[in-house]
């Protein structure tokens, strides 16, 4: 049912013609839409502030190397020696890496720096290291009788074949034919030379 309207007075009671109120409406639909587009860029922003400062706060040294398996990386040692070699696998307290004619067991505790490809991106909920212990490598090492390099805490270096581990590793040294007994503590590094071949 149409209800009279006395001359002069709005229809709308508002002073709005019907077209103004339409435009009002389209105003405040393009405001409200702007509105929602700012706060997601906002949100956004936030979300990928919140990513890379998780990234950051979770990053690890042991993450970056187990991120750059198959890849060359610098490892920086507490020694001061920068080395660029190949990272193989990673253990839970050492990293396996391949140098131009070697293999090399770093312990952990001795990597103070890695300096990666910017392509290499740590993810430590991926982080499983599965190879095990640096004593489980020198039980392999002493059943195979092979030669090797040790560089110790302090930076001494002994070479020989490791000939028993328990709590200690036991080298039998060639030159002089004594047995050096190193705590696996002070182990720092093992090398183990890869024989090249002749062609």
């Amino acid at each position: 049912m149409n209800t009279p309207v006395p001359d002069g007075e709005d229809p709308l009671g508002g002073g709005e013609s019907l077209l103004g109120a339409s435009q009002g409406g389209a105003e405040g639909a393009d405001r409200f839409l702007a509105d929602s587009r700012g706060e997601e860029a906002v949100e956004s922003a936030r979300r990928g502030r919140w990513a890379r400062h998780l990234l950051e706060e979770s990053t690890t040294i042991a993450a970056t190397l187990h991120a750059s398996v198959g890849n060359e990386v610098y490892l920086m040692l507490r020694t001061g020696e920068r080395r660029r070699v190949e990272v193989s696998s990673l253990g839970e307290d050492y990293v396996q890496v391949r140098g131009s004619a070697s293999i090399l067991w770093i312990r952990l505790s001795c990597v103070i720096a890695v300096e990666a490809a910017s392509s290499v991106v740590a993810n430590p909920e991926a982080f499983d290291p599965a190879e095990g212990l640096l004593s489980e490598v020198l039980e392999d090492l002493v059943a195979d009788e092979l030669q090797i390099t040790l560089t110790l805490v302090g930076g001494a270096v002994l070479a020989g074949v490791a000939i028993s581990v328990g709590a200690a590793l036991r080298l039998r040294l060639p030159q002089s034919g004594n047995i050096a007994v190193i705590d696996l503590a002070n182990i720092e590094i093992i090398l183990l030379d890869i024989p090249q071949s002749t062609r």
